[in-house]
């Protein structure tokens, strides 16, 4: 059901897209399968694609799905911006999040819309074998199948991927959205400042996704490397949290800049940064040694995915100017304050 022109619909559905013709129809048919009983929109954000995307969308608009929308999300480039402009094109209070190579789980639609109505801000699990069946050389496992992920530099906090998310439009707006200036890890990025604005991570079992993986050795150690420099990235920005050491509630940034949480002792803080900073290293170790007995085209991924991520860590070099999130500092909170 999709109410009339001027009806406001109850949940948006935002799905960045770029070249991705081939993937897109899967998620499309998995939505259209659970069509809700009340208005809703799904915006499909193009960033510039070259293979037909738009065009697929316009024909799935005109003869199956009237509740698609194609949105010119070329402007910017990165899944970020696609996002920020799709939720800035979209009109509903709602807004749920999901990639364009995924595809969502029976029941996805009406839980998300379900747990925004319960929480501002929430996620759901990965389940990675749907998709993957056919996979030659992508890593054997799945990250956020049963519970949200912890980095092990900001415990006191959780985070989510973007492909499995929703949040209230008003608390997307108060945050200003993803940081566009991130490649990667900038929906742990999202999810840091959603926290440190006051807002709950929630994560809801019923929200599930069949994520697909990278396959081929080279994409993975390419997305790998990436990642290891987002989280890198990451270190960066959050260095005060980093500082205020492990075992702590989230920190809040109120109003006036003042943190509701103080510091752990200054030792403790630096152990545990000593101890983040040198995982790199014994992780390439590790993964060296295991590529002696690889068997098979994913024992190999494994490796090359470890070998990466830790290398994009360790060679990744951060510019001194790069933005830091600041309990003194609201202004810092917002999206805007990193590009």
């Amino acid at each position: 059901m999709t109410g009339g022109v001027d009806t406001v619909p109850e949940l948006a559905v935002v799905i960045p897209a770029y070249d991705a013709r081939t993937t897109l129809p899967t998620q499309l048919a998995a939505l259209l399968a659970q069509r809700p009983p009340w208005p809703w929109e799904v915006l499909v954000c193009d960033n510039g694609s070259t293979d037909g995307t738009a065009a697929l969308v316009d024909d799935w608009a005109a003869t199956r799905m009237p509740e698609l929308r194609l949105v010119d999300a070329s402007a910017r480039c990165g899944p970020s911006a696609a996002r920020n402009i799709g939720v800035g094109e979209a009109r509903a209070p709602r807004i749920a999040f999901c990639d364009a190579d995924d595809q969502v789980g029976d029941g996805w639609v009406l839980a998300v819309r379900h747990a925004l109505d319960e929480h501002e801000f929430v996620a759901g699990p990965f389940e990675g074998s749907v998709l993957n069946e056919g996979a030659g050389s992508a890593v054997s496992w799945t990250a956020q199948t049963e519970a949200l992920t912890v980095k092990p530099f900001l415990p006191q906090f959780v985070t989510a991927g973007s492909g499995n998310m929703g949040v209230l439009r008003a608390v997307f707006e108060e945050v200003g959205g993803f940081d566009e200036g991130a490649r990667t890890a900038e929906d742990d990025d999202f999810c840091l400042r959603v926290q440190l604005c006051g807002h709950e991570l929630v994560f809801v079992p019923e929200i599930l996704l069949h994520v697909r993986r990278r396959d081929g050795l080279w994409r993975v150690c390419r997305q790998a490397y990436a990642y290891g420099a987002g989280e890198r990235r990451l270190l960066h920005r959050y260095q005060e949290f980093v500082e205020q050491g492990a075992g702590q509630a989230p920190t809040t940034v109120a109003a006036d800049g003042a943190a509701a949480v103080g510091s752990d002792p200054v030792r403790r803080a630096a152990r545990r940064l000593a101890q983040v900073l040198s995982r790199g290293a014994r992780r390439i170790g590790r993964a060296l040694r295991r590529a002696v007995r690889v068997r098979r085209p994913g024992d190999l991924a494994d490796v090359g995915w470890r070998v990466s991520w830790s290398l994009g860590w360790r060679l990744t070099r951060i510019d001194p100017a790069l933005p830091r999130v600041s309990s003194t500092d609201p202004r810092t909170l917002h999206a805007g304050a990193g590009r």
